[in-house]
């Protein structure tokens, strides 16, 4: 397994492009922090996924979710991993910024018990999980959603927080966990280390 400082080497190294970026916030920035790349990679994912269910610890659970897209690799690795190396499974579920205008027509996605019924549902404990947290637009769609069914945050895990004051509102409100924090200057720094 590697450790904290290996990922967040590997992290830093695939992650974080340098120029000129507008963000989903609408904001301008001197980096990017482009997540994607690490839940691709072969030999990241799963490695990020064990750093995830070790920040979950302590966190009472039952399903893992987040928004589209970002969170829908993290959130299936964990889930993967959990099973195979700790004999725990969960169900995950995603949630997506606009209602899809066709199929189900919904803009939330989980998975089903075999009795037929919804994996969210009233009193559900869910994991929220994202790549990157800004300002918290993106993440605000899942935690509605999650609070709408009369489901509880559990908790909020971030790989990469970019220390934005728009989103101490998250960090004041839930069980709040990053996995690293993202200097100024865009480097990923491990906030246990400080």
């Amino acid at each position: 397994m590697k450790s904290i400082e290996e990922l967040r080497e590997d992290l830093e190294t695939l992650c974080i492009l340098r120029g000129d970026f507008t963000l989903a916030s609408g904001k301008k920035s001197n980096y990017y922090y482009n997540g994607k790349a690490a839940m691709l990679s072969g030999k990241v994912k799963i490695h990020l996924a064990r750093a995830l269910l070790k920040l979950a610890e302590g966190i009472d659970f039952d399903v893992v979710g987040g928004p589209a897209v970002g969170a829908v690799p993290l959130v299936e690795h964990m889930s993967i991993v959990s099973a195979l190396e700790k004999d725990h499974t969960f169900d995950t579920f995603y949630v997506r910024s606009e209602t899809k205008q066709h199929g189900t027509a919904s803009s939330l996605y989980q998975a089903k018990k075999f009795n037929g019924n919804d994996t969210l549902i009233k009193n559900t404990k869910a994991l929220i999980v994202e790549d990157t947290l800004t300002t918290g637009g993106s993440i605000q769609v899942a935690l509605k959603a999650v609070e709408e069914i009369g489901a509880e945050v559990a908790g909020v895990l971030i790989v990469a927080d970019r220390q934005d004051s728009d989103a101490d509102w998250i960090r004041n409100q839930y069980d709040y966990r990053a996995l690293f924090n993202v200097s100024n200057s865009g480097h990923l720094i491990n906030p246990s280390a400080n």
